[in-house]
């Protein structure tokens, strides 16, 4: 067969680097943020920080006074083909709103404290996963129905007949969405065994783990008893071999729910915070907290190396490099501000209740309803809120708190599971502790505010919430 060369065409999406830095920018939390504004402060000579105090900054009188040109032109020195580039933005990329009055000094405030809050929930992450697969309207009941049914170990608790009975579908639907939500993080959930769970792990691991899989399917007592020898015999390999598979299934984890088994509260900085404006009911303010990270610009010395005609040409090509690089990197850090103002102006514009009477009026929210009001894509915002918090009047929440999936109710506006939640924990709290209500009867009292619920699914909040069932509440 000789060598010969064939011409395809394919489309595929290649990111800027200036766009991939914005994306890994706004990933990051703001103290994780702040950590990337230094360490480019390192790496990048022509980045240096803007003293905040105004005042503090006399000129240095042997110095030249900047001139316009100097102090705001710093692409005249960019590399010749800069202007070929991608620029950063999207096309209705929003115009950053939060910069604040000068004089308001209310505002001013030390963002290096730390607030309080408990870490995300096993049943929370999954929820929130559920929201990306393609699933129709039938599907996602079933799969909030099999997410409820997963202990805090991970593993599935309820049959797929059990789960088909509760949403009233059959058993053939309830294992292809199964099948779905076994493909999320952490690997290994929704296992209804530990061979299971085992299994699924080791499926995303490739072929290197062909051997692997198949001690498990299909002899997983021989490996209980160890049995090397007979496990070499059986899939005619070595026991060198046999060994190595079972290095790989020992590096597996049994209780894929283990990461989430923590209850103690961790330290956030907030990136905004949501309050009502003083002398009003139900204004409300945002503030973003941009104080926190360093304040960037060109290095005008630097600048003025590039102007200079006997510079050498390996130094002017480093620090047209790191001029780029560095515009780059100041431009990701505005549009990043700008995108997580926007998505936090258009939860507070979707949830103004919630901000100033509670959870019980937290209203349906979904990414697809954020990332239409941007222009953006549902990544852009998954990848925006993630690990970030907001300050509000009711605690301090993760962004993903504010995202639920719709209910629907008699009166066809339709209720966020959150909100029904708060509901049942409301009905707990003013019950008869002599005659406490079991959950039909709570079924029975959303039904009244016309909230059409099953009682399985009242079984599953309670137990998120960390309510106890009726006998257990009954006082004596």
């Amino acid at each position: 067969m000789e060598p010969r060369f064939d011409q395809t065409q394919s489309q595929k999406t290649v990111l800027s680097p200036q766009m991939r830095e914005y994306l890994r920018l706004l990933h990051l939390p703001v103290l994780e943020l702040r950590k990337a504004v230094e360490a480019a402060l390192e790496e990048n000579p022509m980045l240096e920080e803007v003293s905040r105090s105004k005042d503090s900054e006399v000129p240095d009188a042997s110095e030249p006074p900047r001139t316009n040109s100097e102090e705001e032109d710093p692409e005249e020195t960019l590399p010749d083909d800069w202007a070929a580039k991608e620029p950063l933005s999207f096309s209705s990329a929003p115009s950053d709103l939060s910069r604040r009055r000068a004089e308001d000094a209310r505002k001013v405030k030390d963002f290096q404290e730390t607030l309080i809050t408990k870490p995300e929930s096993l049943f929370d992450y999954l929820e929130f996963q559920l929201r990306f697969l393609d699933l129709n309207a039938a599907e996602k009941r079933i799969g909030a129905e099999i997410i409820g049914n997963i202990d805090p170990d991970g593993y599935l608790k309820a049959t797929t007949e059990e789960i088909a009975a509760a949403v009233k579908t059959d058993t053939t639907a309830v294992e292809e969405v199964l099948l779905k939500i076994q493909k999320l993080d952490p690997p290994g959930i929704g296992a209804r065994n530990l061979r299971e769970t085992l299994l699924i792990q080791l499926e995303r691991k490739g072929t290197e783990a062909t051997l692997a899989k198949g001690i498990i399917r299909d002899h997983f007592d021989l490996l209980g008893k160890r049995d090397w020898k007979m496990l070499a015999k059986i899939f005619c390999a070595s026991e060198q071999e046999i060994k190595k598979a079972v290095e790989l299934i020992g590096r597996l984890e049994p209780k894929p729910g283990r990461s989430f088994y923590s209850e103690e509260p961790i330290a956030v900085t907030p990136d905004a915070t949501v309050s009502i404006k003083e002398g009003t009911k139900d204004g409300l303010e945002i503030e973003m907290h941009n104080d926190f990270v360093p304040e960037l610009r060109i290095n005008n010395e630097y600048r003025r190396m590039l102007r200079e005609k006997n510079l050498d040409g390996k130094t002017k090509d480093f620090l047209k490099t790191r001029l780029a690089s560095g515009m780059d990197f100041m431009k990701a850090i505005e549009l990043r501000g700008s995108t997580l103002r926007a998505i936090t102006e258009e939860i507070v514009r979707a949830q103004p209740l919630f901000f100033t009477r509670g959870f019980a009026y937290l209203r349906p929210l979904r990414l697809k309803d954020i990332a239409e009001r941007l222009n953006l894509h549902e990544s852009t915002i998954s990848r925006a809120i993630h690990g970030k918090y907001l300050k509000t009047p009711q605690g301090t929440l993760s962004y993903k708190s504010f995202f639920s999936q719709k209910l629907e109710t008699r009166d066809g506006e339709g209720e966020s599971q959150k909100s029904i939640m708060e509901r049942i924990r409301r009905l707990v709290e003013a019950e008869d502790p002599k005659k406490p209500l079991s959950d039909q009867a709570i079924v029975n009292a959303l039904k009244d505010e016309g909230i059409q619920i099953a009682r399985r699914t009242v079984t599953k909040y309670r137990e998120v919430l960390k309510i106890l069932p009726t006998p257990l509440r009954r006082a004596r």
